[in-house]
């Protein structure tokens, strides 16, 4: 296949050797020219990103990245942006700056065409995912990993050809091995057991050995964490065997290397340990590796003060606490401190071992508690719904007294005309505080829009929460009518996300373009449903009309409703051509939505007493709205609702 010798795999890690910086720079110059040579944009693209991964985002392969984003800016090509971006974000994540790759990844995600880039979305959730993880939020993290393991389940495989099958192969197993991650962080370890041992099984059959390595040391760290310290002592072992046999890069082989050292110092053999440990330590200082140095200085401290050599224990563990403080790592921050604690109150410094005590306290306070993750989502959930009551109302009081600024400085400038010459230097010093009071009030403003944003992006990621939590409970329901529940509220949960998704990606904070919500709302729900049966089209006709939050929210949650008991009632026994036209409208007073359906239609009055039926009943109410039906037997259907209470912003 074309340039297939360029493409990047993310499953595959293969360096043949470690590559020195001099080298480096030769092989990525020679990129750089090669490229130029290339006539297919998207392989100019595919190439450079690839090649930066390969060298794992190293300091020197942000050229290459910044090569690709400028091809994208020449052609404005959306595919071109998506792999790009992506490859930024990653270079960012494994550079650990966490924001700059949070941006990057969201920009990223802007561009991407489930139909033209089936795995990118999966891939840039993993990463997503990854970054909450360092940041310690945990019910986050897996939230967002299960939304990349949804994207992949969407992926219908017998459309692949047997370059993408392999990926997707390789895109599961790597998948599997950080849900195991998340599950032994949880301690919810027989489902990480189980994880574990699919992905590699999956590895193996694959005969990608460097991720089968790479699977098993983490199973390794599970039974290290639950005392087995000679088992997980073998399987680092094994480990560190296959990442040699798949030609892993040498920082590869050396997390094997750490991860032998801390078995062995757990188990007493601490002459053997500090070999291992020292040989990491000062591979990762050379290469400047932040992360895995601030690990291995960690654990050489604890082996320190088990051998009580209570100095250079705290010598390691402060060394590694500022650089955790730097990266921002919770849980590497919480170990240096625990090892900081118990050194310094061995050494009898007291206020010491308390300062770091502290610190630990506040940070594990920090980390998720898998005990906890309900309740803490229902809290988290409620305070951005009360947060934003209070921004709402903060931002109202704000224009109120902007509008008082206003109406003062025109009396003011009227006054000023009449009496210019005797009070003109007066008056001059009055505007000048007046302007400054204008300049902190527009401040203040501001900073309530940037509170509403922030507001805003995490009521997203709290539906995006119990989103994953009902796709992870449909997993493991058996009962189909139990599913079929789960997933239509998954669907009402996923409408209320976009309406937030929407206002924080848009600089006006308290409304929604109704046709760029509708089109994306009516996208997904089709995405969600065409699996069901046999395709079904739809047609679009929907005014531009900004609404506010109160309108569009209980007319997102109708339109859901009434569209997916379309596809689930009319078309049944159905031949033809399947077609949902969709009308939205402003006409004289009311807003008016249409669902249009060619389908076998009903005779009689509609069922009152299912949930959806009930809930359309209540959000009708709520917009002061008429939602009736005309059906004609064997030619289809049309619901009309005419909305009186409304809000439209422009």
């Amino acid at each position: 296949m074309k340039y297939l010798y360029f493409s990047l795999v993310i499953f595959s890690l293969s360096l043949q050797a470690q590559t020195s910086a001099n080298s480096q720079k030769a092989v990525i110059d020679s990129l750089l020219t090669s490229v130029d040579s290339m006539e297919d944009n998207f392989e100019k693209i595919r190439t450079l990103t690839s090649n930066a991964g390969r060298f794992r985002y190293s300091k020197e392969s942000r050229v290459l990245i910044d090569k690709a984003i400028a091809i994208s800016e020449t052609y404005q090509d959306p595919k071109l942006f998506a792999n790009s971006y992506y490859s930024l974000g990653n270079y960012f994540y494994y550079n650990s700056e966490l924001d700059s790759a949070e941006i990057y990844l969201d920009r990223s995600l802007s561009y991407v065409n489930d139909q033209t880039m089936p795995f990118l979305r999966a891939s840039n959730l993993m990463t997503k995912s990854g970054v909450y993880r360092k940041r310690g939020n945990i019910a986050l993290a897996l939230a967002t990993m299960l939304n990349s393991k949804r994207a992949l389940d969407n992926i219908d495989t017998l459309k692949l050809d047997e370059e993408q099958r392999y990926k997707f192969k390789g895109e599961s197993l790597v998948l599997n091995n950080s849900l195991a991650n998340y599950y032994n962080q949880m301690e919810e370890f027989d489902k990480a057991l189980d994880y574990y041992n699919n992905a590699y099984e999956s590895a193996m059959a694959l005969k990608s050995f460097v991720n089968a390595g790479i699977i098993i040391s983490n199973k390794g760290e599970l039974l290290l964490n639950r005392g087995q310290f000679q088992e997980a002592l073998t399987l680092f072992q094994d480990g560190k065997v296959l990442k040699e046999k798949g030609k892993a890069p040498m920082r590869f082989v050396m997390s094997s290397v750490l991860n032998i050292g801390n078995a062995l110092s757990k188990m007493g053999q601490y002459d053997n340990a500090l070999e291992q440990l020292n040989l990491a330590h000062d591979y990762y200082e050379t290469n400047d590796i932040k992360e895995n140095l601030i690990i291995a200085k960690n654990y050489r401290g604890n082996l320190y003060l088990e051998t009580e050599q209570f100095n250079l224990a705290i010598e390691d563990c402060e060394n590694g606490k500022t650089l955790a403080l730097e990266n921002g790592d919770l849980e590497l921050i919480s170990d240096a401190c625990e090892c900081l604690t118990k050194a310094y109150e061995a050494t009898g410094t007291f206020d010491k071992a308390l300062e770091n005590y502290q610190l630990l306290t506040k940070t594990n306070d920090s980390i998720f508690n898998e005990n906890t993750i309900k309740k803490q989502t229902q809290q988290e959930m409620q305070y951005e719904f009360n947060k934003t009551q209070e921004l709402n109302a903060l931002e109202l009081k704000a224009k109120e007294n902007e509008s008082k600024l206003y109406s003062y400085l025109a009396a003011s400038g009227l006054l000023l005309a009449v009496v210019l010459g005797f009070f003109f230097y007066k008056n001059r010093k009055k505007n000048t505080q007046l302007a400054k009071q204008k300049s902190l009030l527009e401040a203040t403003i501001d900073e309530k829009n940037v509170l509403l944003k922030e507001t805003h992006h995490r009521v997203k990621n709290s539906f995006q929460i119990v989103s994953s939590l009902l796709y992870l409970q449909s997993e493991n329901v058996e009962d189909k009518e139990a599913k079929i529940a789960i997933k239509e509220a998954e669907n009402r949960v996923r409408s209320m996300v976009l309406v937030h998704q929407k206002l924080y990606n848009k600089d006006e904070l308290v409304g929604i373009d109704a046709k760029e919500y509708i089109s994306d709302l009516v996208n997904d729900i089709f995405e969600s449903h065409q699996f069901e049966g046999e395709p079904i089209t739809y047609h679009l006709n929907i005014e531009s009309l900004v609404l506010d939050i109160e309108t569009i929210t209980p007319l997102g949650l109708i339109l859901n409703e009434l569209i997916v008991n379309t596809i689930k009632h009319a078309f049944q026994g159905i031949e033809h051509d399947k077609t949902i036209h969709i009308h939205f409208s402003k006409e004289n007073q009311q807003l008016v939505l249409k669902v249009i359906d060619n389908g076998k239609g009903f005779e009689g009055d509609i069922k009152q007493t299912s949930f959806g039926i009930t809930l359309m009943k209540a959000l009708s109410k709520q917009l002061k709205a008429d939602l009736k039906y005309n059906s004609v037997p064997s030619e289809g259907t049309e619901a009309i609702l005419s909305i009186s209470n409304f809000k439209v912003l422009s």
